[in-house]
């Protein structure tokens, strides 16, 4: 049996791989923060969607609450 040689990694080598994962860190926890305001954006604009559903229901209800009154004015005269 053949033992595998193990290479000695050179002082730059380790700190090269001691960047590259600082690196690597950084970019993940960016990622995180810009998907927490996306998700946040999200979340803002489908209240907003869903504002805009209830107002525009609303003044639907109140525009067929006055043609309603109105026909039953019509009726009464």
């Amino acid at each position: 049996m053949a033992e595998e040689e193990k290479e000695e990694l050179t002082k730059e080598e380790v700190l090269a791989w001691y960047a590259d994962q600082i690196e690597l860190a950084t970019v993940r926890r960016d990622l995180a923060v810009l998907q927490q305001e996306a998700t946040e954006a999200e979340a803002k604009r489908l209240q907003a969607a869903m504002m805009i559903g209830q107002i525009k229901m609303a003044e639907e209800e109140m525009a067929n609450e006055m043609a309603k009154e109105s026909s039953l004015q019509k009726v009464e005269d």
